[in-house]
């Protein structure tokens, strides 16, 4: 069962997204839009932190979105300095670029390379759930796992259009 139910959730989502881009689903697509994200991030270990992120939601009319941020972590209190890569570091910096595939409504899958501290490369895949306030306002909710640190980080956002 384990070793079947990663293989059949990858080929379903392969079957989904080549659904909608073959132009099967045009009720699925919406306008494309600029976009601006404030978040909050928590991971164990690091602590509370604070990023931002711009971008371009739903690129060419697509399920595929695109975004470029940073975010800013500091150390737990009474710690003094985070260990990252090979050297110590009093805060926590992660550049990255970001692309997301809708898979249900509402519902993405997230792929994120990220470079921290300028000196050790991470990768993170996660889900993003997004809810619509308004027509330009949505929040949201991201878990994602980073894979060279093996840790999980949470991500409570909040989105504006442009």
């Amino acid at each position: 069962m384990k070793k079947t139910f990663l293989p059949v959730i990858l080929l379903i989502c392969l079957c989904s997204v080549a659904r909608a881009q073959s132009g099967l689903c045009r009720e699925c697509f919406i306008p494309s839009f600029g976009v601006i994200t404030l978040y909050h991030v928590y991971q164990p270990g690091y602590g509370f932190g604070l990023g931002m992120e711009a971008g371009n939601w739903s690129k060419d009319d697509s399920r595929f979105s695109y975004f470029f941020g940073a975010k800013l972590q500091w150390p737990p209190a009474g710690v003094r300095s985070i260990k990252v890569g090979n050297s110590d570091a009093y805060l926590h910096t992660s550049f990255y670029a970001k692309g997301q595939v809708e898979m249900i409504r509402r519902l993405y899958v997230v792929l994120s390379p990220q470079v921290i501290n300028l000196s050790t490369f991470e990768a993170g895949v996660g889900v993003r759930y997004v809810l619509p306030l308004s027509r330009n306002i949505g929040i949201g909710v991201e878990p994602t796992y980073l894979f060279f640190q093996k840790a999980f980080s949470m991500n409570t956002n909040i989105h504006f259009a442009l």
